[in-house]
């Protein structure tokens, strides 16, 4: 803001500038000299108010951090700012307010108590309020607004310091509830698949007997301990594995960069996202090593003990944007996959399906509007796919999988 336009007469100024005026035109006409000299003391007074607001708060210092920098949706950050006089001028007592963007809310104004000049003690002073976040995303907080108003209350001046420090909102997270896959015995029975597998030299585990079992599988030092019939359970793998991929292709999330450049709202991607993260968090709390992908490479995570967290993984989707570009080379292939699509048409059903080929289970949620030819493309595929709105319930679209995954 330019120092000139940032100066503001209130309406006590005006008012003393009006009756300045006044006396200045009265005073040859009525003959009064002395009108003049209070024409002067009127304009003096708004010039003097005026070089004040210039000179106060004319060298300030602004420090801002969160606790936390990166916050869950809904949850609180503290902002704490510290405000610095670098001048050996005081400060005046002001009304302060820090600028906030549309996905975050908070009290974010005050009032700025005076200031001492910098060789003095009260020469600095802290405070603290609250933020919410509202959206996911780096949002920029700043920069600090400061409306200084001179004592006798004729001009005040809005002043801008310090510059925008980011906050980042995490993307909204659902729990999911299990899902009961299935799978079948040596002998045709159906049985619930494991969802951990334990230990041992053979990895080899026991569980409860069910009709249709091989008698040959039957667990005998299992059984005299537990006092039932047991079975052997044998698992390749300690930790099952799985894929999570998301779809960042503009197109397909219905979006387009505005004016500015900026990418504009999708609800279809925002469900997406918090389809993924969901997915994401839920199969890493049971236990499965999840290999996470976009289709751009804006991430790309092995999520697992020793390896990538679940919070890294939150980070980058908090800041994900749609992308064009896919990656240059196919996706990890996994036992069972999930993939979260938009309204894709058939070359983009193809490349999904050329993308996470080396799955033995792929189970799609794909946005609602997509053409029948493409669903058939993924159905010739053997994908189980749900079909989603953006209003729609993630946890009851996710209960929709149920019993349909094989071991």
């Amino acid at each position: 803001m330019r120092p000139a336009r940032s100066v503001v007469l209130t309406p006590r100024g005006i008012g003393f500038l009006i009756a300045a005026l006044v006396c200045f035109v009265a005073a040859p006409v009525l003959s009064l000299p002395a009108l003049l000299y209070v024409t002067v003391l009127l304009a003096g007074l708004v010039l003097f108010s005026t070089i004040f607001v210039f000179g106060g708060h004319s060298n300030v210092r602004i420090e801002r951090s969160f606790s936390p920098q990166v916050v869950a949706p809904g949850n609180t950050a503290k902002a704490t700012v510290r405000v610095t006089n670098l001048s050996m001028i005081p400060c005046l007592e002001a009304e302060w307010q820090d600028e906030l963007p549309a996905g975050i809310s908070g009290d974010s104004a005050g009032v700025l108590p005076a200031l001492g000049g910098s060789r003095q003690e009260d020469s600095r002073v802290s405070f603290s309020y609250g933020l919410q976040g509202l959206r996911r995303g780096r949002h920029s907080i700043g920069p600090l607004r400061v409306q200084v108003l001179d004592p006798f209350g004729l001009v005040f001046r809005r002043h801008s310091f310090g510059s925008p420090e980011p906050l980042i909102v995490l993307p909204r997270r659902i729990d999911l509830q299990p899902l009961a896959p299935r799978g079948e015995s040596d002998a045709g029975a159906t049985r619930p698949a494991p969802q951990h597998v334990g230990v041992g030299d053979d990895d080899i585990i026991a569980r409860a007997y069910l009709p249709g079992d091989a008698m040959k599988r039957l667990h005998w030092k299992a059984t005299a301990h537990r006092g039932e019939l047991m079975v052997r359970q044998e698992e390749q793998q300690i930790n099952p594995r799985a894929g999570v991929f998301l779809d960042c292709d503009p197109r397909s999330q219905g979006t387009a960069r505005d004016g500015k450049g900026l990418w504009e709202h999708s609800p279809t991607f925002e469900w997406g996202i918090v389809a993924a993260a969901s997915i994401v968090h839920h199969l890493a709390r049971t236990g499965y090593v999840v290999a996470f992908q976009t289709s751009s490479p804006a991430i790309e995570y092995e999520i697992a003990d020793g390896q990538d967290s679940v919070e890294d993984a939150m980070v980058d989707l908090a800041v994900l944007e749609p992308d064009e570009n896919d990656h240059d080379r196919h996706m990890k292939p996994e036992r069972a996959a999930f993939a979260i699509l938009g309204r894709i048409d058939i070359p983009r059903a193809e490349h999904w399906v050329h993308a996470v080929g080396g799955a033995r289970d792929v189970h799609a949620f794909v946005a609602a509007g997509t053409s029948a030819a493409a669903l058939d493309v993924l159905d010739d595929a053997r994908w189980k796919v749900v079909t989603y709105r953006p209003n729609d319930d993630l946890n009851q679209m996710w209960s929709l999988f149920d019993g349909v995954i094989r071991a």
